[in-house]
């Protein structure tokens, strides 16, 4: 169409210039505009690499469609993560939960994760991404039935196991499904379709929270919810396309070439090129084991070493506390009642939101690297800043979540030493993960036995600091939420659907979520305990610190790979090394120069204009 067009353009320039061939200068004239028409088709009219041109918006209907489907499960992925923050407050004086069984609550979904990190990228490179995604939203259903109707301690940790699985699942099949039916100029918006999911997810998370917080067992209700999505998404999934690629991997090539006529428009000259891409990289890359996927073929370690960095340093630079622990940081900030921290939590929900927008909006034009090094270094700082602030108002803070979590709905009162005790209805005690129904006599016994070595002290009073530190501390948590929002939550997911060759990208992913979701257990069941050790304030000093060497390992290792297609970033790594594209990186900072001056020569290595990708270190 764009040639049509020119070729128009140049008839009519044609008779304009046979009827002034005597004029030379008018003859230099038309040349020009000729030039000048050309280059303005050229910028109206994008031109992929491949000489095909691409597409003004982001794709067709059915692109866009499926893409915001299969972000659903982001909406759950976000939900199922923020809901325990406010369900939690509950659950900890209605099931008499000390911190330990708190952090068991909220870290039994990240063992259920790592279970489906570990199976999952098999079912999904087996079955495909498509009927992947449709079983999950079935496990989503059960494990909100479950949670929802849960009589007991251990039913909670089951429904929360369930929805680890599912969340782990959906993290991976639904980014690779949305990059692989994704036009390259556009995939990093559509890939960050997924993350603004779970950034509303969590959103609509806090909002519940906040909306049952004070209602008489809320927490079944805020569980319960997430069955809505998932039947939505799983009936949805029924007619959308399988990927392509997945299709072109299994022989199908007939119906890859269909799927990708419906999601290019019908372009026919435009999906034979793209398809035989697709076939030739598919060719070119070898079939790897599971243990080929730490080998240095295909240069798989390169590729393992910056997808395992990026996940780790999204989980120690300290967002999961946030995520899981946010209304308990604000009541230890300064806000006194559970129902005004759910609502701040509130607050960050709407940053986060607002922030994936900006980068959907923008991760195409300027690119991964750029989002990943700002929000790094301001994560870094507002941590900072919040342990500075914490440390200057630690002596006026009175809250302790562990000491305050040990409550129960009910009292008895010990008429021999003439103090209250807490008692429940059904009062249990958990020993080697098995739950016991106490009588009231036998709960005396043992509360007497657990509870009270040193004589009892008066009622735990809250004393906070002033309206400005409040002010100050809020503030800096914003800001840290609001890096997070634009660089490790959306760009560390979109990153890792980019570099691993197709035929393994669902086992690659899952093994870099494997140690995504094993460290964010570490960190949540560590986190309680650790501000009960050291203190708020040295806690957010720590990850600020991981923050700074999360922000050295970026600069080095990570790749840019915006605007190009699956198949050229899959290229490039093969022959990228990592001691080449560190060095390369290094000599930017002439840092990696000898001491003469003289410049490092790197294979194949020369000078250019742009430094937006890796391609030119390579």
């Amino acid at each position: 169409m764009a040639a049509d067009m020119l070729e128009e353009e140049e008839v009519l320039l044609s008779k304009d210039s046979a009827l002034n061939l005597s004029d030379s200068e008018d003859d230099s004239a038309i040349k020009s505009t000729k030039i000048e028409l050309q280059e303005c088709h050229l910028r109206s009219v994008p031109v992929e690499e491949d000489g095909i041109p691409s597409q003004n918006s982001c794709g067709s209907i059915h692109v866009v469609f499926a893409s915001i489907m299969a972000s659903l499960g982001g909406v759950l992925f976000g939900y199922d993560i923020g809901i325990i923050s406010g369900a939690v407050l509950q659950l900890r004086d209605e099931f008499c939960l000390s911190c330990s069984f708190q952090e068991m609550v909220i870290s039994a979904m990240l063992m259920g994760a790592i279970a489906g990190s570990l199976i999952g990228g098999f079912l999904i490179d087996k079955y495909g991404r498509r009927l992947t995604i449709i079983v999950n939203t079935v496990v989503f259903l059960l494990g909100a039935i479950v949670l929802g109707l849960s009589p007991n301690y251990p039913s909670l940790i089951v429904g929360r196991l369930l929805l680890g699985f599912a969340v782990s699942l959906s993290a991976t099949g639904e980014c690779i499904y949305i990059s692989e039916i994704a036009p390259p100029k556009k995939r990093g918006q559509l890939v960050s379709l997924n993350e603004l999911g779970i950034t509303l997810g969590l959103l609509l998370a806090y909002l519940v929270n906040y909306l049952f917080i004070n209602v008489t067992e809320g927490w079944r209700y805020m569980f319960g919810l997430s069955a809505i999505p998932a039947a939505i998404q799983g009936v949805g999934m029924f007619f959308l396309p399988k990927s392509p690629r997945f299709l072109a991997l299994t022989g199908k090539d007939a119906e890859a070439e269909e799927v990708l006529l419906k999601l290019r428009d019908g372009r026919k000259m435009q999906v034979h090129r793209e398809l035989e891409k697709i076939k030739s990289s598919l060719s070119n890359e070898k079939e790897h084991s599971g243990l080929g996927l730490l080998s240095s073929s295909d240069n798989m370690r390169g590729r393992m070493f910056i997808g395992a960095g990026l996940v780790f340093f999204q989980q120690c630079t300290g967002q999961p506390n946030v995520l899981y622990y946010a209304p308990t940081i604000f009541e230890g900030i300064g806000f006194e009642s559970d129902s005004a921290a759910t609502l701040a939590t509130v607050g960050l929900g709407c940053v986060k939101v607002v922030m994936t927008v900006i980068t959907l909006c923008c991760v195409d034009k300027w690119g991964r690297r750029r989002f990943l090094l700002t929000g790094a270094t301001l994560m870094g700082v507002s941590l900072l800043l919040l342990g500075i602030i914490s440390h200057l108002n630690d002596h006026v803070y009175g809250s302790n979540p562990c000491q305050e979590s040990v409550q129960c709905t009910q009292a008895a009162t010990d008429l021999t030493n003439n103090f209250t005790i807490p008692y429940s209805t059904t009062p249990q005690v958990f020993i080697a993960n098995e739950s016991y129904t106490l009588s009231e006599a036998e709960w005396l016994s043992y509360y007497m036995d657990n509870y009270t070595a040193a004589p009892p002290e008066e009622p735990h009073v809250h004393i906070h600091g002033s309206t400005l530190g409040k002010i100050a501390a809020f503030t800096s948590l914003m800001l840290y939420v609001a890096a997070f929002g634009f660089s490790f939550g959306p760009v560390s997911w979109l990153i890792l659907s980019e570099i691993f060759p197709a035929s393994v990208r669902g086992r690659a992913i899952s093994l870099a979520t494997v140690l995504n979701w094993g460290t964010n257990l570490v960190v949540s069941l560590t986190f309680l305990n650790i501000i009960e050790n050291i203190g708020v304030s040295w806690t957010f000093v720590m990850f600020s610190i991981v923050c700074a060497v999360s922000v050295i390992f970026i600069f080095f290792v990570v790749p840019e790979t915006r605007g190009k297609s699956l198949e050229q970033i899959s290229k490039e790594l093969n022959n990228r090394s990592l001691k080449s594209g560190i060095c390369a990186y290094c000599k930017r900072l002439h840092c990696c120069n000898p001491l003469t001056g003289s410049p490092i020569k790197l294979p194949n290595y020369h000078r250019v204009q742009s430094t937006d990708s890796f391609n030119e270190i390579s």
